[in-house]
């Protein structure tokens, strides 16, 4: 836990690698994942860095995979994960890194060429295939269809007179234009077009032959392509539509299309040309379909037919043979592509980080980079080793840089328990090198903050068992990211699992104490309140405006409830009173505990990283200021609920026999200050409770003055608290600011260094990196700076106990939703003496419980866990500005 605490050591080191053993180095430091590389050439391009040309073949291997990957994918087929690795199968030996990294280049680009120009031969040719069997289909379906439409007007011509022209139905007959084109068959016997009336008078005299053309399109388009017939021919065309049955596979996408075939019937040149204009616009095929009435002999059409048909089966043939083969060879591909990207992104991140290093001398590169302390022995030894095995022994070395080095990144070692903890520290910012790390506060107080706000048995358990059914089906989860890739956020809900485990668990514990479960109270132990007229604590029936007593002496083992509160409580008509005292105060308490817990740690930096300055002129006095006032008050009300209230009630009674608790004479006219045997001032003289607020409030706004105390001393003990707060915020404002004033002012120019890297001011203007810069400290700016960071904190103490108070208000309205889900639901159904009315309003209680309570409500609170950690916590003490530790890493680049 100690790694997780603050960041684990780090040492900035310089690597001297021969250039023939460099990339097999960097390969054995990206399995050791414990070293990040700083870049030593940021004055050149990518394009005029040492291994550009190898990161370019990487690219280009890339493409090739990314295209076969698409053929792949085409045919649905499943991406085998293998767990042996290609060097193994290419190289045998490791003489030199160079040549084996070069050879496994150099196989690698000839074998996916190799495939790559097989998959492009085989779908070119697939795609003329296609084509020709599509117009073939095409080619038939006219045929068929053409062959009815003909056979149809044939039938037509001798059994009808008129026959009904759809285009003139929908659209109606144009009057003769000016360049004389009327209708082609409009009727003289009537006073208007024949078009217009739906006539169609059949002729087949020769003088009136009409001209037809067949052909296919897609069908989304037949009502744009008839309009544009009609209107381009004004009406002197007949159109009919067929459907096919069957999709047409498209020969550049392979989408199945439905389409239509038309036949139009036209006696014209001009017409023809406007017709076929539309078609080529369309991107319909016509085909040459014969009129059997001209051929005279039926029986010819038909032979067409038999030949297409036959010429169909042969393409079809021919195109599944193609395509088994298209599917033999992606089969074999599927199996080795996971090696093979493997490979190209371990060979170009590996050449990537071999662009960082810097050619100083002739066959020799350097290099720098943060190193894990704890694994620098390992990797001195992985480099000497790869070294050695290529005869190239004492032509390496790993050291350490000599002080100053830049700002250390920070690293935390963490599992798959704290990774989603610290993970949400980090959205908020990376701690800086060795600050305390929130996450591991936050790995108990979010579960527990989100507890108390969502606090309920019932709805935690489900939670809880969210969070193990994740768990249970991680294992499936990786095993289906291995093969079919990961999605980010299904992968950061499996990320949660522990996460939403202790929240449940958290909400159940709280639940317990406010002996909630979906609104209900459990009498799991006997109640400690009697009420008038039952025979038992919690069994029987009460009437309306019973009372209730304790069952024991008050104090004493049976009048306490041995966990949580008691369920009489719940039916109790000062109910919500009662919960809302109890759950603001512990709201309060929890805020005040760790917002003073934030301030300590801030006292903890400052004690590790030596800054006196900030312990004594920050830290204390923050500290003071929170215990005079925000300690205080939570002391308060620790005293408030250790008191026995009737005990003191008692003592400023006056009793029958005319005497008080100490034995003075007293009536019942008599004021309670004069009648209580304490004493200790104001307006009860401590013999009732008082209202903390109003206490709270005049510690400020009336100091040494409360009307109703509760112990002696108490409007000067609060005076006094007053006095030093007030006096520590002088010292807060101007200590600091002094401090370096002076520290400055006392140490030659030339001397002048600064106090520490924690002060915030100078942070960011100081670089670490050139040991002769010096720090110009701005009395005025340090001044102005503190100011800000004084007001931040007295309104933010203020501001953020307040908003501690969330803890209550979700609380409560979890528990009054919940409450108002089952009375107007299942409350309802159930005095409805009806099953099947129960049956649906616990139908509706169940979607409305699960909608609100388990998703919208469970987010709520979660946020505001969130914020209460991020805001009221995390800035007493976090800078949050650090980096994060990126070490070379091998194993991670698939998953990237």
């Amino acid at each position: 836990m100690g790694s997780w605490w603050r960041s684990r050591d780090m040492k900035y080191v310089s690597l001297i690698l021969s250039e023939d053993a460099a990339h097999e180095c960097v390969h054995n430091l990206g399995e050791l994942s414990a070293l990040q590389f700083t870049d030593l050439n940021p004055e050149q391009t990518a394009f005029q860095r040492r291994y550009v040309k190898y990161v370019k073949r990487c690219d280009e291997l890339e493409r090739k995979l990314r295209f076969i990957l698409k053929e792949i994918e085409a045919f649905g087929l499943q991406i085998s994960s293998t767990s042996h690795t290609y060097e193994m199968e290419t190289t045998t030996s490791k003489t030199t890194a160079s040549r084996s990294s070069a050879l496994l280049l150099d196989t690698l680009e000839a074998e996916l060429e190799e495939y790559e120009t097989q998959l492009l031969e085989l779908n070119t040719y697939s795609n003329e295939l296609t084509h020709k069997y599509n117009e073939k289909v095409e080619f038939q379906e006219c045929l068929e269809k053409g062959r009815k439409f003909l056979a149809a007007e044939a039938d037509g011509a001798s059994s009808k007179l008129d026959t009904v022209n759809p285009l003139s139905s929908a659209y109606g007959a144009p009057a003769i234009s000016e360049d004389g084109m009327q209708p082609l068959l409009a009727d003289a016997t009537r006073g208007h077009s024949g078009l217009a009336s739906g006539g169609f008078k059949h002729v087949i005299e020769g003088e009136m032959k009409f001209s037809s053309t067949v052909g296919i399109l897609k069908a989304d388009e037949k009502s744009r392509f008839e309009r544009m017939l009609f209107r381009s021919t004004r009406g002197n065309c007949f159109a009919r539509f067929a459907e096919v049955e069957r999709p047409i596979a498209d020969a550049a996408t392979g989408r199945p299309e439905f389409k239509i075939v038309f036949i139009v019937f036209f006696k014209s040149e001009v017409i023809s040309a406007i017709i076929n204009k539309i078609c080529d616009a369309f991107g319909a095929r016509q085909y040459p379909v014969p009129d059997h009435l001209t051929l005279g002999n039926a029986s010819q059409l038909g032979l067409i037919v038999r030949e297409t048909t036959s010429e169909l089966a042969d393409a079809r043939e021919v195109l599944l043979k193609n395509r088994e083969l298209r599917l033999a060879l992606c089969s074999r591909l599927a199996r080795r592509y996971s090696e093979w990207k493997a490979v190209v992104l371990r060979e170009k991140a590996i050449y990537h980080v071999l662009n960082l290093f810097r050619a100083d001398v002739s066959g020799m590169l350097r290099g720098e980079g943060w190193i894990v302390a704890s694994a620098e022995v390992d990797a001195r030894a992985l480099i000497s080793q790869t070294h050695a095995a290529m005869d190239l022994a004492g032509a390496s070395m790993l050291s350490q840089v000599p002080l100053p080095w830049p700002v250390p990144p920070t690293s935390f070692d963490v599992n798959e328990f704290t990774y989603a903890f610290q993970e949400f520290v980090d959205t908020y910012g990376v701690p800086r090198y060795k600050e305390i790390n929130p996450a591991l506060f936050t790995a108990v107080t979010f579960p527990f903050l989100f507890g108390m706000m969502y606090g309920d048995i019932g709805h935690g358990a489900c939670i809880l068992l969210g969070g193990i059914y994740l768990l249970i089906t991680h294992p499936a989860y990786r095993r289906c990211v291995s093969s079919a890739g990961e999605n980010e956020m299904l992968g950061g809900v499996y990320a949660s699992r522990y996460m939403l485990i202790t929240m449940g668990l958290c909400a159940i514990y709280v639940g317990f104490v406010y002996n909630d479960c979906f609104s209900l109270a459990l009498a799991l132990f006997d109640s400690g309140y009697l009420w008038e007229g039952s025979k038992g604590s919690v069994a029987g029936s009460v009437d309306g405006g019973a009372g209730a007593n304790l069952s024991a002496p008050y104090g004493s083992t049976g009048s306490i409830y041995p966990f949580g509160v008691d369920p009489a409580w719940h039916i109790s008509s000062n109910e919500l009173l009662f919960f809302n005292s109890m759950k603001m105060k512990t709201a309060v308490i929890f805020g005040v505990v760790q917002m003073t817990g934030g301030i300590f740690l801030k006292g903890l930096n400052a004690l590790y990283f030596g800054d006196r300055a900030v312990f004594w002129l920050e830290f204390m006095p923050m500290i003071i200021f929170d215990f005079c006032l925000f300690v205080y008050m939570a002391v308060l009300i620790f005293t408030k609920w250790a008191i026995n209230w009737d005990r003191r009630q008692l003592m400023g009674s006056c009793g029958i026999d005319g005497l008080t608790f100490d034995q003075r004479p007293c009536s019942d006219g008599d004021s309670l200050k004069h009648k209580c045997a304490l004493n200790f001032g104001g307006e009860t003289g401590g013999c009732a409770p008082p209202n903390l607020i109003n206490q709270l409030i005049n510690i400020a706004l009336n100091p040494g003055v409360v009307d109703e105390p509760m112990y002696s001393g108490q409007g000067s003990a609060q005076s006094a608290l007053l006095a030093i707060a007030f006096l520590s915020v002088p010292v807060l404002l101007l200590g600091k600011p002094v401090y370096i004033y002076f520290q400055h002012a006392s140490q030659p120019a030339s001397a002048s260094q600064p106090i520490s890297t924690q002060i915030e001011t100078d942070q960011d203007s100081t670089s670490s990196e050139d040991p002769k810069s010096e720090e110009v400290h701005s009395f005025s700016e340090v001044l102005i700076h503190q100011c800000i960071e004084t007001i931040e904190f007295v309104l933010g103490m203020v501001s953020n106990t307040a908003s501690y108070l969330r803890l209550w208000a979700l609380s409560l309205a979890h528990t009054e939703l919940a409450q108002v889900f089952w009375e107007k639901i299942m409350r309802t159904a159930m005095n409805a003496n009806s099953i099947f009315f129960v049956f649906v309003a616990y139908s509706i209680f169940a979607v409305v419980t699960a909608a609100v309570l388990l998703a919208m409500d469970l987010l709520e609170c979660f946020l505001h866990a969130l914020r209460l950690h991020w805001v009221e916590f995390q800035n007493k003490f976090y800078k949050a500005d650090g980096t994060r530790f990126t070490p070379f890493t091998l194993g991670q680049l698939s998953d990237k």
